[in-house]
């Protein structure tokens, strides 16, 4: 059990990597990593333009559990913005307009990664 944790919480970080990588390529400036409040974790918080980012990091290397994208739930969605408010109160600065963006790392065999972007994730709640 603990081999399989170690697993994913490298698979994780190897896919952090990656995003963060992609993103600072297309302009994005990080502001931190793996910011932790009692509501949950911020993978990524970044810049781009005039918007506060905090972005969501799914990697897979199998479809055995589904597509990234369906797990995220309205209450993911929200743990997001509960700990985006936290940061911004402990960042008073930074009174900035924010949005969720999600990052898919797919990685299935030897095939090169794939990276999928969306952009201002929201769900209808």
């Amino acid at each position: 059990m603990a081999e399989d944790r170690l697993y994913r919480k490298n698979l994780g970080k190897w896919g952090e990597n990656l995003a963060l990588e992609y993103l600072t390529s297309k302009g994005y400036e990080l502001l931190e990593r793996n910011f932790h409040s009692r509501y949950g974790e911020l993978d990524l918080i970044m810049r781009v333009e005039d918007v506060l980012v905090a972005v969501e990091v799914k990697t897979r290397r199998s479809k055995k559990y589904g597509f990234a994208e369906y797990s995220i739930t309205k209450k993911k969605i929200q743990a997001i913005a509960d700990t985006m408010t936290v940061y911004l109160d402990n960042n008073s600065k930074l009174d900035q307009a924010w949005q969720i963006d999600l990052v898919v790392i797919e990685s299935f065999g030897t095939e090169k990664p794939e990276i999928i972007h969306y952009q201002n994730v929201s769900l209808d709640f």
